[in-house]
């Protein structure tokens, strides 16, 4: 029955992420023009169009970069490549842009079922899991979108999941090509050194560390491997230089870090960015594109693609994480300490950054600290002293948060 439930919450998503995806569209909506880039498409899509060599409408970034290399060089090539291959596939327009999102949007949530599962949830507490994932706004527009944080959030689930399970070769494989989307994969590290603490109390030193160490030697090489290998078919181009970066995977990581360390905001965050202790109360949600449509006939609607986290998961986000590091520390399931490591290894670093060197942050960097906030929330109500009618209750809130949060609501098919 579990498993029903997660094909069914699976095949939903899908048919939620996937509906109107080539909108907003101008009216009349002709050629791959008239459909508006959403957020940060506007760079991802136009370095797959330059590394297919396609042009790139005047104004919009990387419009003058030269043909067959990847001008988004401050990000490794992973997403691009699978846009750009999507291009060649079905032509310049938004499914091309946005399938890859679809598919590893749909990844993720069943990595969720698997990471709590291997992390010794039951079936129902991890089919939560996995729907409180697909029900989560944040997700749900970044696995719509054409932007990188999907395709790093889906490869570090399905990497900590194999690596639970005793299998740290494959999970290493996994976090290396996870880095060869955006680097913050490295930080699934942290996650999975917390998680390995908690499980000393009950086993051996030498066996965490020669799990993490393999895993660790493996995913390094699997990172430069894969990299070496998408810079030879996109080589990566620094356009404030107007020169191809050479020198290997090794080069093209250190230019990655060097944009990275000036990405500051000494004075505090500008705009949409935001301290990633905001992030907790959707202090600062980001407006990804707002857009009126018109049909003709003076019928229009708005289109709102908003980047914050369900309330009725981030209202009990943080008492849920206290009560697994409360069962976690007593030596409870693992599933709490999994649960508590993931936040905290994921979601420290970018306090560290913050605090330490002013590094510019967004909201949506929680996409890849959701998952824990996932797991304890899933734990959480399905514990046995939980009246089922409050489970119930809460579901039809995050059920409820999604139909008012969701990007089309205004459209007609909603309205009539």
């Amino acid at each position: 029955m579990p498993i029903a439930g997660l094909v069914l919450v699976s095949v939903l998503s899908l048919a939620v992420r996937a509906a109107w995806l080539s909108d907003p569209c101008a009216h009349p909506c002709r050629g791959p023009a008239a459909h508006g880039l959403i957020f940060d498409e506007v760079y991802y899509v136009n370095a797959a169009r330059r590394i297919d060599g396609i042009a790139v409408p005047d104004k919009q970034s990387y419009a003058g970069d030269p043909a067959g290399q990847d001008p988004n060089s401050e990000h490794p090539q992973f997403a691009k490549l699978v846009i750009a291959g999507a291009i060649d596939l079905f032509g310049d327009g938004p499914f091309a842009w946005r399938i890859g999102s679809l598919l590893f949007g749909s990844l993720a949530i069943l990595g969720m079922f698997a990471l709590a599962r291997a992390s010794g949830a039951g079936e129902w507490c991890s089919l939560l899991a996995a729907t409180l994932m697909a029900s989560d706004n944040l997700l749900l527009v970044a696995g719509r979108i054409g932007t990188l944080d999907i395709y790093v959030v889906a490869f570090m689930i399905w990497a900590a999941a194999l690596y639970l399970r005793g299998r740290p070769v494959a999970a290493g494989v996994l976090l290396g090509v996870g880095a060869s989307a955006k680097l913050v994969a490295p930080y699934l590290l942290a996650v999975l050194l917390l998680v390995e603490l908690f499980r000393y109390r009950r086993a051996g030193l030498r066996a965490a560390a020669r799990a993490l160490g393999t895993f660790t030697a493996v995913a390094a090489a699997a990172y430069l491997a894969v990299l070496a290998i998408f810079d030879r078919i996109a080589p990566p181009y620094d356009p404030q230089t107007g020169q191809t970066i050479t020198g290997g995977p090794l080069a093209h990581t250190a230019r990655m870090l060097s944009y990275a360390a000036g990405q500051t905001s000494p004075n505090g965050p500008k705009g949409i960015a935001s301290y990633p202790w905001d992030w907790l109360i959707d202090l600062k949600p980001i407006n990804y594109l707002t857009v009126t449509v018109s049909a003709g006939h003076s019928r229009t609607w708005t289109v709102h693609f908003l980047g914050f986290i369900s309330p009725p998961m981030l209202l009990f986000a943080v008492p849920a994480l206290a009560l697994a590091l409360r069962c976690a520390w007593r030596g409870g399931p693992e599933v709490d300490a999994v649960a508590v490591a993931w936040f905290l290894g994921s979601w420290l670093p970018f306090v560290a950054l913050s605090l330490f060197w002013h590094r510019t942050t967004y909201l949506y960097y929680m996409v890849i600290v959701m998952p824990g906030i996932y797991l304890a929330l899933a734990r959480a109500f399905s514990r046995s002293w939980i009246p089922r009618w409050v489970l119930g209750g809460w579901l039809v809130l995050v059920l409820a948060a999604v139909v008012l949060t969701y990007p089309f609501l205004a459209f007609p098919a909603f309205s009539l």
